[in-house]
Formats: C-alpha cells, structure tokens, sequence
C-alpha cells in the first residue's frame, strides 16, 4: 500500500488522494463565507456551525446554498455541537458547555453556561442527560431536563475520553491514550458503570451507533508502534482510519473489521468523527479530509468517494477537518483553517434519521453521610479554598466566591458573585486573588470575616483564567490564561494589574502548572506537558524574566509540583523526585520515591513532614508522612467521587475542595 506519512511539513501540491485506493474525488460546490469552523451539526432545514467562539444559524431549504441568518459569540474555545429541540449544546474546552435557545434561528441566545469538570469536548444527549466527554476526566453525565439550569449527575472514568455517542441506557466512548472503545451502562445516570473496553488500531475519538454495530473514527499511532519517533515503522501515523464492532451484546462488543485512511501524524488538531447514514459512513479525518465509506457489508467495508480541503499556505498544511453534517446529496464540512464547504454528494448522502432509543431516567439524589468528613456543598464546584485566619474563601465555579465558617458548625457567612466560574483563589495579607475564568482575576480587600471590597481585575480577551498563585512580597500574579498561556502581572497596584511577562511554550496548561511558591525567594516556575519546566526570575532585575533554565522533559497534566527546602517535589510516574532549575538529568536517571501499591501522581501540597497528593483525574487523595523523604509512608488513602483540588492542611485538619462533591473538611 502506498501511504504518505503527513507529520506537520504541508506539500502545497496536489489536493486529494489516489482515486483508486480511496474512491473518487468529491467536488466543492458551496460555502458559508464565515471563516474557520470545527464543527457543524443539522437539524431539519437549519445548519449549525461553531467556530472561534461563534455560533452561525444557516437556512439550508436549498442544500447547495447555505444562508446564515442568526449568530452569537462569545462562546469559548468551540469544539462540538448538537442541536434537539430548539437548544443547541456546544462544548467549548476549557470554557465548558454552552447551551444555546436557537428556536428563533435569526436570534440565538444563551440559556445557560455549564462549568464542566475539564476540557469539555465531545457531546452526546439522550433523553434528559448530556454526556460531556472531559479528556482525561472520562465523561461527565449532566441533567440537562431544565436547560436554563443544568445540573451535575456523575462522573464516569474511562480514560481520556474524546467523542461520546449514547443509546439505550448505553454509552460509547472512543478513548484517545489508552487506543480504546469504552461502553457504559447509564441507565441510571447517578452511578454510571464501565462493562466493557475494546482494543483499537488507533487512537480513539469519534463514534456512532446504527443497528447493531459501533463505529469508530481513530487515527495517530497504530498500536503496533515500537518508537514513538521512528517515521519508518508502518505503524508511525498508522492509527487512522474506521473499526467497527457488533454491540448486540454490548457488554461484549466484538471487532468486525477495520479500513484504514493514509498515515498521518501531525499534531494540534488531533480529532476523528463518523456519521452513519443510510449505507455509507462518512468519516473526517482531519488533514486528511473526509472520506465516504460503504459499509452495507460491514465485514467489509469500502472507500467509494473523499475530499480533502485546500492546501493553507500560512498553515503550510491542508485545511483539517473539524466535523461534518449531512443533508439530501450534500455534505456540510467545518474546514478548520478555511470555512464550512458544501460538498456535492449525490447518491451519497441522505439526512440523519434518528433511531429509537430508550433513554435513562434520572433517580433522586439521596444525599450520603460522610464518616471521615463533613461537607459544605454549594451549588457549583468547589475549585479550590484559602484561609483568611479561621475563615475559608472558597471558589466555587458557577456559584462564584463564598466565604465560609468551618467551625464549630459549617455556615456560609457571604457570597460574591463572580463575571466568570471562580477557579482558583489566593490570599496574602488583607487581599484577596480569584481567578474567574472568563472573568479574568479579580483583585479584592478584606475588611472583616466576611465582608470584601472589590479593588481591581485583569482580563484577557477571550481567554479564561484559571490559576492564581501570588508568592511574597505579593508584588506579581503568576496566571494561567487560556489553554497555554502564562501571565506574570504586576497587582503592586491592585486597582491597576498590569502585564509584566507573557509567555507560552510547546504543550498545554491543563490546570496548577504553577508552582506555588519561589524558590530562593525570587525564582518561580511553571511546566508545559510537551516541553517540560521554565524557570522564571521575578526579583533579580526591574522585571521578571525568563531565566534561560528548562527542564525539557514531557509531563503529564496529572503531574505537579510543590517547593520543599531548596527544591521542588515533582510527581511523575507515580511516584515524586526532587528538582532544581540546573537539573538536566530525564526523571529515570533521578531518585524516585514511592509507596509500594499507591500511585502518586497528582498535585502535591506540603505542610512540615505531611505530603497530600491530590488528582482530579482519579479522585485519589493521599496523605503522607515525608519526614523521611527517601522513604515516604502512606497515612491515609482517600478514593472520592469529585474532582480534588489541591489539598490545604488547617489546624491539623485535611481540606478537600473536591468539585461537585463540595468542599470536604476532616472531622
């Protein structure tokens, strides 16, 4: 087989792939004139297309002519949509869900803004449940019955999970890392259950569901890949391509067959949908285009049509496919780089028809009583808390800043509403740091217990913040801003923050990068995943400045880091090492120390000897006595159903903020 591997260099020359191999070349009839898209949904004559925060409403009565008649921004990182019943849900990473009244095309309008446990990607809906799937957090199950005000259900851990599709009380979930098909029992959405996992080719992402059998969309490496880097393995950009299994049993799914797209691995926009109407599947592959499976014999499925977008001279790459839509003989393609094509597919494509499903009913929550802790739940997700003396500040998400008494009983005292979910907070002296998301970070005076000023605030435009660290003599906030951005702010004047140093490397922010704290009293730092650790210089000169100082080494967002003496405490691995800023060493060549069956990785927090290792993926907290660092010994071990923050230490006692669980706090 003749396979070119595409591994980010863009060949400005011809567009398509060999009409033999793939089927013939699809023709570009049309367009929505709007600019780059990521996803497009259809429902009945009206089109829906989202990209760079906006939502187009399109009259598609004529399929080959498209016409937008309603638009909303402001909506985030856009990533997928689904429209039923006059609403539209858009994911939006880092930003959440958004979900849209679309009922009047000509005017859409915000309902709601639900603040999800993690980058909120995928997005399926059956009956009063929205299922978010959260990347690494697994899938979030949402009662969405009142749109105006959608509600936490539960939390699935499946794995980084990319795509969802639901049917019957049953979830399938494509699985990114681990090259996976997760399928879900959801009939009752308060306790969701995995019952089986199936093996793929590729790297997981998009699904779908027709009769009896599951498709699904993979791509990247083929699970056959020996070296990550090795560009002449087959198996390098291999993953791509569709498998599809019979689910008549769906606690045994069984592999059916697989037909494979060209090899490809380009890394940044590394998402795979399908859609199954009638008898084909129409799969967008990204850079590769989209291409127009037959699978009435799904043993053996057959390429009969693709197209691949325009060449993008600034991308130096082909325009990625976002997502698709179908109506009678035509495709609707968001070109990531360009606009939302019309494709001319006579013959070919026909508008979705939905099949029957039995959707889950939502049980009452019965609230559960806690032996080990008592709980103050506010109505969003409790991010992250800080003590002013013996009163808890408390971020909230959606329910913004709330200031709290913990003991002798738990009582909220006040309650600040925030422009954006509350995601972080800090204290030093009398002030007060909140990151709010879209809000920006938020600037306030403590006046007494409960009582705080509004003093100044920070923003940037379009992008979420969602850490603040603010190290004596307090003079700069540390930011996490947007996906990938780090804001060193001067708040020495805190009605005015201004932007002291910006920078942004190879990888993402997926949350508390920032280490807590300087080293040596002037040296902050902050890691990317892909490359690894900065050291930043904030009090040796008239302005911070990077340093020159980088650990290149790949993280993951489950590692952190926490100051310890003159070091820092990394957790990798699932076990922790001590760095300095001239470290070259990879983390196998350094000494590592663990506990023998409990896994370490999280965000660490250290209080004189005591360690606590949170992880928001897992729900794991442990608490550890480090007194002897090269020989750490497990006190406690916490498996919850939230999402823990980084744990403090008050009077003695362990606090949780745990997301939806609330904030816990040792008895």
């Amino acid at each position: 087989m003749n396979m070119a591997v595409f591994a980010g260099e863009g060949d400005a020359g011809a567009t398509g792939h060999p009409e033999a191999q793939y089927g013939k070349r699809l023709e570009i009839v049309g367009g929505l004139g709007v600019g780059p898209c990521m996803d497009v949904a259809v429902s009945g004559n009206w089109l829906y297309a989202i990209g760079h925060g906006e939502l187009r409403v399109a009259d598609i009565s004529v399929p080959a002519s498209p016409k937008v008649v309603g638009r909303l921004a402001n909506l985030g990182n856009t990533r997928q949509v689904e429209v039923r019943d006059g609403v539209a849900y858009i994911t939006a990473r880092e930003d959440g869900m958004f979900l849209v009244d679309v009922s009047t095309p000509a005017s859409p309008a915000i309902l709601s803004h639900y603040d999800s446990i993690e980058l909120a990607t995928g997005i399926a809906l059956s009956g009063p449940v929205a299922f978010v799937a959260c990347r690494t957090f697994g899938v979030e199950l949402v009662d969405v019955s009142d749109p105006r005000r959608p509600r936490h259900l539960s939390t699935v851990r499946t794995g980084e999970a990319q795509s969802v599709v639901a049917r019957d009380g049953v979830l399938y979930v494509g699985v990114w890392g681990t090259r996976e098909l997760v399928i879900c029992d959801v009939r009752n959405p308060r306790q969701p259950t995995i019952i089986a996992r199936a093996p793929l080719d590729g790297y997981g992402d998009g699904v779908d569901v027709r009769g009896p059998y599951c498709y699904v969309a993979t791509g990247h490496h083929s699970r056959g890949l020996k070296k990550r880097d090795d560009t002449t393995d087959p198996g390098y950009g291999g993953g791509h391509g569709l498998e599809i299994f019979d689910v008549s049993d769906p606690a045994k799914p069984v592999f059916v067959s697989r037909i494979k797209t060209p090899r490809l691995y380009s890394l940044g926009m590394d998402m795979w949908e399908v859609t199954v109407a009638g008898k084909y599947a129409f799969v967008a592959d990204t850079f590769n285009g989209m291409f127009v499976v037959d699978v009435s014999d799904p043993g053996k499925p057959a390429f009969v049509a693709h197209r691949q977008l325009e060449f993008v001279e600034k991308e130096k790459k082909h325009s990625f496919v976002g997502g698709l839509a179908l109506a009678k003989d035509h495709i609707y393609v968001a070109g990531g780089y360009t606009d939302l094509h019309v494709v001319a597919a006579p013959g070919l494509a026909v508008p979705l028809t939905a099949e029957p499903d039995r959707a889950p009913t939502i049980p009452p929550e019965v609230p559960a009583d806690d032996p080990q802790f008592r709980v103050y739940k506010p109505d969003g997700q409790v991010y992250a808390v800080a003590f002013a003396d013996d009163t808890a500040l408390v971020a909230a998400g959606a329910a913004g800043l709330h200031v709290v008494q913990l003991s002798p009983e738990i009582k909220m005292l006040a309650e600040y509403a925030t422009d954006g979910f509350a995601m972080d907070v800090k204290v030093l002296g009398d002030k007060v740091y909140v990151a709010e998301g879209k809000g920006g970070m938020s600037i306030w005076r403590r006046k007494g217990d409960a009582s705080l000023e509004l003093l100044g605030r920070y923003e940037v435009k379009g992008q979420s913040i969602k850490q603040v660290v603010v190290p004596a003599p307090g003079r700069y906030a540390l930011l996490h801003v947007g996906p990938s951005a780090l804001h060193i702010v001067d708040v020495s004047d805190p009605a005015h923050p201004k932007l002291a140093l910006k920078d942004s490397r190879l990888g993402l922010l997926y949350g508390y990068q920032i280490t807590d704290g300087l080293l040596d009293g002037r040296y902050a730092s902050c890691f990317w995943h892909v490359t690894g650790f900065y050291w930043y210089d904030l009090y040796g000169g008239p302005a911070p400045v990077y340093t020159g100082d980088n650990y290149a080494q790949r993280m993951s967002g489950e590692n952190g880091t926490a100051l310890i003496g003159k070091n820092m405490l990394v957790t990798y691995g699932g076990k922790y090492f001590l760095l300095s800023p001239k470290e070259t060493r990879p983390p196998e060549a350094l000494p590592k120390f663990g506990i023998e069956g409990r896994n370490l990785d999280g965000k660490p927090s250290v209080f004189g000897t005591t360690l606590y290792v949170s992880n928001r993926y897992w729900g794991r907290v442990s608490r550890v006595d480090i007194s002897s660092l090269e020989a750490p010994k497990l006190l406690d071990a916490v498996d919850l159903d939230g999402n823990p923050g980084v744990v403090l230490e008050h009077n003695g006692k362990m606090i949780i903020p745990a997301g939806y669980q609330g904030l816990l706090v040792e008895r």
